[in-house]
């Protein structure tokens, strides 16, 4: 564990100035389009639903970013340390060629969404309240329902992060196969495979075999949405033909949030039972053992 938490360190001393800057940036960014925004379209007589949207336009930002530099730092890792010629030192190390390659799958696949999640929701208050206070001005602020927004706010965060560890478990045999395929044949791994993969599928798309694999690809896919959708209730805000947005409704829901989100949580806790999710799991161990054989072998 103490190697594991070093390797953990390195990603964050490596990668920190970059990690940073993909919160900062959005958020940065986008207050200093403040005062040249406005809400448009519709009618809001109160300042929580530009607070809110203003929030949630900026997590999904942040969220959206942090999930593409996590998939490009995933696929470069299958042989970073080969190439920076650094896997000679991690090896002398007391500790094992898993710690070496899962602690920075974790960093990248795991963490970073996730913290860069939490953290863009404090961003986005700031976003959201400096948008409220353009359009509303400091004497509506004082009367805003700041309590119905930090409970709703705190259990999005939550909702968000049990649900990015899920969606990366879904996904883990999927990433774990390309970097695996990256880590055998070089550069040309992860193309490859997929090239192989969708010609396999449309080459033999009348087979069992390949309408087995294009279900399971399918299955993981929505494994991953359902983890970070929730089905069932639905919260609906409605606005009359003059644009006028339902308060009532608005306000029901985010009085709602904190149970809706609540209830939630052992919906998606209890997909993660599905035996393809557990399938997959299998594949990601026996790529993460490529990876492995492949670190061993190249030493």
């Amino acid at each position: 564990m103490t190697l594991f938490n070093t390797l953990l360190l390195r990603e964050w001393l490596q990668y920190k100035r970059a990690w940073i800057g993909l919160v900062l940036a959005p958020v940065l960014v986008l207050l200093a389009l403040v005062p040249f925004s406005q809400v448009d379209g519709i009618d809001v007589p109160s300042p929580e639903p530009v607070a809110l949207i203003a929030g949630l336009l900026t997590v999904g930002l942040v969220l959206a970013l942090a999930l593409a530099v996590s998939v490009y730092q995933l696929m470069g890792l299958a042989r970073r340390d080969q190439q920076d010629r650094s896997i000679e030192f991690w090896s002398s190390l007391p500790g094992s060629h898993a710690a070496s390659i899962g602690a920075p799958i974790v960093a990248h696949g795991i963490l970073v969404p996730v913290v860069a999640t939490l953290l863009a929701l404090v961003g986005g208050a700031i976003v959201g309240s400096a948008m409220a206070f353009k359009e509303f001005g400091l004497a509506a602020l004082q009367q805003t329902q700041w309590s119905a927004l930090f409970a709703a706010t705190l259990w999005l965060g939550l909702r968000l992060a049990v649900g990015l560890v899920l969606a990366a478990l879904w996904l883990s045999p999927i990433v774990l196969a390309l970097m695996a395929a990256s880590a055998w044949l070089k550069r040309w791994g992860a193309p490859l495979l997929v090239i192989a993969v969708a010609a396999f599928l449309n080459i033999y798309k009348n087979e069992t075999a390949a309408e087995v694999l294009r279900n399971a690809l399918i299955t993981q896919v929505a494994g991953v949405g359902a983890s970070l959708v929730q089905t069932g209730t639905r919260l609906v805000i409605d606005s009359d033909r003059e644009g006028h947005l339902n308060m009532q409704d608005f306000f029901d829901m985010l009085y709602r949030f904190p149970d809706y989100a609540r209830e939630g949580l052992p919906q998606v806790l209890q997909a993660a039972w599905h035996p393809q999710f557990v399938g997959g799991l299998v594949i990601a161990g026996l790529c993460f053992w490529l990876l492995v054989l492949q670190r061993k072998r190249s030493l």
